[in-house]
């Protein structure tokens, strides 16, 4: 049975309970790091949340959008089907409602962000932690483009955080890329599907 087919079969209920399953891993790793390699939690969690609003608009959101424009652009220039991950993101997608989506990718971002960038990269620096994170989404190893972007754009939020020094501007690009491309993708499908 192929991984489309599979997901075909799951219902959207299914589907959206291996998404929060996935991040609950993600916090649980956390959770488990911390207790591990931060000596005082409450020093560490303070300094991840500075707020400048222009760092936030600007690198945030701003770059954001660079990176769907970017990714439209290797999408429409790539040969068809190197672009594609086996249909997981649009199933996933296809499951939540737009509202959803919007919640979802808060959390998604959130806690991949404050595991990656605030833990790993604090701690072991931004290699490593570029490189777990492409590893986590390893879905793409067998799609050579999917997993260079995955690669590339940990080390760009990465970059990110090493330049604001703020958790919440990789918070905000991550939640940006996510967004915008999943409603599109769910745009998308729903179109195909005619509903």
């Amino acid at each position: 049975m192929t991984d489309k087919t599979y997901l075909d079969q799951l219902s959207d209920k299914e589907v959206i309970k291996s998404l929060y399953f996935s991040q609950g891993l993600i916090i649980l790793a956390g959770i488990v790091f911390i207790l591990i390699f931060i000596r005082n939690p409450g020093i560490w969690f303070e300094s991840l949340w500075q707020i400048n609003l222009t760092e936030i608009i600007l690198y945030g959101f701003g770059t954001g959008i660079i990176v769907v424009l970017i990714e439209y652009i290797i999408d429409k220039a790539a040969p068809k089907g190197w672009f594609e991950d086996d249909g997981i993101n649009e199933r996933v997608f296809q499951a939540l409602s737009y509202p959803h989506v919007f919640f979802a990718m808060a959390v998604v971002a959130v806690f991949e962000e404050i595991l990656f960038r605030g833990l790993i990269q604090y701690k072991f620096g931004m290699i490593i932690a570029s490189l777990i994170f492409a590893f986590v989404h390893g879905r793409y190893i067998k799609k050579p483009l999917l997993l260079i972007l995955t690669i590339i754009l940990g080390f760009y939020l990465g970059w990110l955080y090493e330049l604001t020094g703020k958790l919440l501007v990789p918070i905000t690009a991550h939640y940006t890329i996510d967004v915008i491309l999943g409603v599109i993708l769910k745009w998308q499908s729903s179109k195909r599907r005619g509903t």
